[in-house]
């Protein structure tokens, strides 16, 4: 650790001039932006695919509607606060929030995959958490969180296998949603990709990406898994505005997880500390 405990906001997390934990730090406050920027925004819009997670409160649909950009500006107040001044309190928030509001998936019917397939989403800030850990929490919650305050020094393994564990869920959860659910928006993106879409096309295509995550569970250090995961995620996740409405670019913002994990991943593989990282 270079015992620095100011940090600069923006660092280009591939520059070799940049330590690893100035790189790591980066990218876990990005992730967690992303998520919350594309989030918040669809709030600001109005989502009407959310007006079924209010229904799992009783919440009648003028009260969801007039609620959706209350949410949306507190998301994207978290999003901002943690990368630009992270706090202990803030960084909870968003590790509840995120957990809760992937669990609103399957509580409002779509079925357990939804919750691990949102695992891009909690996974940041749940790691971020682990290495701060809970020592100093009440005297400092709303102190800005400096390089040196997170557990460099022990918790790389911890970090390594969170971000691997939520890079798996997000995986077998997306496979499942075809494979178990049939989900009508991945068969639209496939045919739009030039599949003949039916029954046993979504099930290939699920099993293929719930094989991947056995993969990265198993063999994460495989050469080129990483880059292959990055490459592939950010490519079907981009479907999303191509094969839909320009605005569906807040989908592929909103998983940034999915894209910073593997690249948090490559970098941590590829470091000459590797062996410290414990599978």
């Amino acid at each position: 650790m270079s015992g620095t405990a100011t940090y600069r906001t923006f660092v280009n997390p591939f520059a070799s001039s940049i330590s690893l934990e100035e790189r790591l730090f980066f990218l876990l406050r990005f992730a967690i932006l992303g998520c919350f920027i594309g989030h918040g925004i669809w709030g600001l819009l109005g989502k009407t695919a959310w007006l079924s997670f209010f229904e799992v409160f009783f919440f009648p649909a003028p009260i969801s509607q007039s609620l959706m950009p209350l949410v949306g500006v507190m998301d994207i107040f978290v999003g901002v606060s943690i990368f630009f001044f992270p706090t202990r309190a803030i960084l909870v928030w968003a590790a509840f929030w995120t957990v809760f509001t992937a669990l609103l998936r399957p509580s409002a019917g779509m079925g357990m995959s939804e919750f691990f397939e949102r695992a891009g989403n909690y996974g940041p800030p749940i790691a971020f958490l682990f290495m701060i850990g809970w020592s100093q929490f009440r005297v400092k919650a709303f102190q800005r969180i400096q390089l040196n305050d997170l557990n460099w020094k022990d918790g790389f393994s911890i970090l390594e296998k969170i971000l691997r564990w939520s890079l798996v869920a997000l995986l077998i959860g997306h496979g499942g949603l075809s494979f178990f659910n049939e989900n009508a928006l991945i068969a639209k993106h496939l045919q739009f990709l030039g599949f003949a879409v039916d029954s046993t096309t979504l099930k290939v295509f699920g099993a293929f990406e719930m094989l991947l995550g056995v993969v990265v569970f198993f063999v994460p250090r495989l050469p080129g898994l990483m880059i292959f995961i990055l490459s592939y995620k950010f490519f079907t996740e981009m479907l999303h505005p191509i094969v839909g409405q320009h605005r569906d670019i807040l989908e592929t913002i909103e998983r940034m997880g999915d894209y910073i994990i593997p690249i948090m991943l490559l970098v941590m593989y590829s470091t000459s500390r590797k062996s410290s990282f414990a599978l």
